[in-house]
């Protein structure tokens, strides 16, 4: 198992507008306590400052938990389609 650190989970998000959590569209935004994410009308909201345990590195993002919360999420690159 590769795990990393919050301060590069944090560097990673760092590029990213939004990510998949738990198969479900989430905004990055921060606060002063540092990254959170939210959903589209702010009503489930996260902070991505605390995190519990490991951060385990997934071929295709990270896991870790949040309060007891398990978090599967992935960096999503969106794009503008004319």
């Amino acid at each position: 198992m590769q795990t990393t650190t919050l301060e590069q989970l944090h560097e990673e998000l760092g590029d990213a507008y939004a990510v998949d959590l738990n198969d479900t569209l989430y905004f990055i935004g921060y606060d002063d306590e540092g990254p959170f994410v939210a959903d589209n009308h702010g009503d489930d909201y996260i902070s991505l400052a605390e995190v519990d345990g490991d951060i385990e590195v997934l071929e295709y993002g990270f896991f870790f938990h949040v309060a007891e919360k398990p978090i599967t999420l992935k960096l999503l690159s969106l794009m503008k389609i004319n």
